[in-house]
């Protein structure tokens, strides 16, 4: 496996881990698909729109209505409109925290970090936010900055999961002269709306059909062609965000790469992550070397059964198996390169540093008792999950204690190597550490109008 590394250093064109030929691509990508969404709309049936009472951040209620604008979303669906619940779950370390919850409530980046919380609905427009199972906040002081952000979140139709982290989104009731407020699904609505705002409030059109894929060939980009060289980029319309290294490699003679996510919302360093895992792909294909689908760590460690436990099932089957579980992804040398181009992006989406730290500081010790035995209850749900999910390189540990003695040794390590390649990166490209300054805390005033949000749109949105 060495020389697989050493050859794969070689051909990457790299400056500190950061690929400018991914973010050309990315940026091509971006413009293509935003051209056949503006063609695919104008081939559309034109109607004229009619205004939806809904949720306003900035123009507040209008002079025109006899009541403030108060309903909010009352749902959690799929894309599908198929599944619908009142309750999701939302890992802190997903929201974008703004600048307004970093002076508002000193300290919140490290109170979401490796936190899940659990998002309920009541149906009328209110929202109930606190923290899941096993997972813990010092202070309910939080809790008010924490809701405002998932607000957000909800409004800028970033997405939820649920049991089985599936993806849901926020949707909400339709106005109708005659029945009033009544069911109206996520993707009719983000259709209706199109996306944006007109005067603080939604614009409601009649439903259009949605865009499911783009097809890009790439020898149309000679430019960066020649650099990375992808023949086929099929972008498929998903409520997940991932590159499907399963569906990309040489097909027919070409070279394909397949990337799964919302249509609406193809750009920024969301692409930037998916397009540099396909980056890395490519150079170990390309070259004659295994791709990552066929990696020993996805063969051993990533396999299907763990991507259910990382990304929603660990914290069911035990809250202290959750965050290690959780740390084996994002910690991973597939993972890694993708994460550094975010931190250059923007430290304060990931704040992939202080992951690097986290996995520095584990220790054995705090999954035991006084006695240095395994925690109640620990080795149970080791067993049961080693019964349930087929993951290689777990099952080579029975007993829990031999796992997390191996963790340690392999988080500290892997910790020590994401802070050296963090702090190359941001000396080479003069990208100094973010800095906070503290300030007294304030509690933040209440939000009395549970229907509305006090946030407002960002721009990208990081993949898990």
């Amino acid at each position: 496996m060495s020389h697989i590394r050493r050859t794969i250093k070689r051909v990457l064109k790299e400056a500190a881990g950061i690929s400018f030929e991914v973010r050309e691509w990315a940026k091509i990508i971006e413009a293509h698909v935003a051209e056949e969404q503006k063609k695919f709309r104008a081939s559309q049936p034109k109607e004229e729109p009619t205004q939806m009472r809904g949720r306003s951040w900035s123009a507040g209620p209008s002079e025109e209505d006899d009541e403030p604008v108060s309903v909010g979303y009352t749902h959690f669906e799929d894309m599908g409109s198929e599944n619908q619940t009142d309750t999701a779950y939302i890992y802190g370390d997903d929201l974008h925290v703004t600048a307004d919850a970093l002076e508002e409530c000193p300290g919140i980046e490290r109170e979401l970090s490796g936190k899940l919380f659990q998002v309920t609905l009541d149906g009328e427009g209110g929202v109930d936010v606190k923290p899941a199972r096993g997972s813990y906040i010092t202070s309910y002081d939080f809790l008010d900055c924490i809701e405002e952000l998932v607000e957000d979140h909800m409004v800028t139709q970033q997405p939820f999961y649920d049991d089985s982290y599936e993806y849901l989104y926020a949707a909400e009731g339709g106005w109708d002269e005659n029945d009033g407020w009544g069911d109206i699904s996520w993707e009719d609505f983000y259709n209706k709306s199109g996306g944006s705002f007109s005067g603080g409030r939604w614009s409601n059109y009649k439903p259009q059909p949605t865009l499911q894929q783009v097809i890009i060939d790439g020898q149309q980009y000679p430019e960066a062609y020649e650099k990375f060289k992808v023949d086929k980029w099929v972008i498929n319309n998903s409520g997940r965000i991932e590159y499907d290294h399963r569906e990309s490699g040489y097909k027919d003679g070409e070279y394909t790469v397949v990337l799964n996510m919302p249509m609406s919302s193809i750009g920024g360093s969301m692409l930037v992550h998916e397009v540099k895992h396909a980056y890395d792909d490519w150079n170990r294909i390309s070259k004659g070397y295994p791709s990552i689908n066929d990696s020993w760590e996805v063969q051993n460690i990533y396999t299907p059964d763990f991507e259910r436990l990382v990304l929603g099932g660990s914290y069911k089957l035990s809250p202290m198996l959750h965050p290690i579980i959780r740390y084996y992804y994002l910690g991973s040398k597939l993972e890694t390169p993708a994460y550094l181009e975010n931190e250059y992006d923007n430290a304060g989406f990931t704040n992939y540093r202080d992951i690097a730290k986290k996995l520095m500081n584990f220790k054995v010790s705090n999954f035991t008792n006084k006695k240095g035995e395994p925690a109640k209850g620990l080795q149970d749900s080791w067993t049961n999950m080693l019964i349930d999910y087929n993951i290689p390189y777990f099952r080579k540990y029975p007993d829990v204690m031999d796992f997390l003695r191996a963790t340690e040794k392999y988080f500290n390590k892997r910790g020590r190597d994401i802070m050296k390649r963090i702090d190359k990166m941001r000396y080479v490209h003069n990208k100094p550490a973010p800095r906070y300054q503290s300030k007294t805390y304030t509690p933040p005033k209440k939000n009395n109008n549970k229907g509305g949000n006090t946030g407002g749109p960002y721009g990208d949105g990081l993949p898990y």
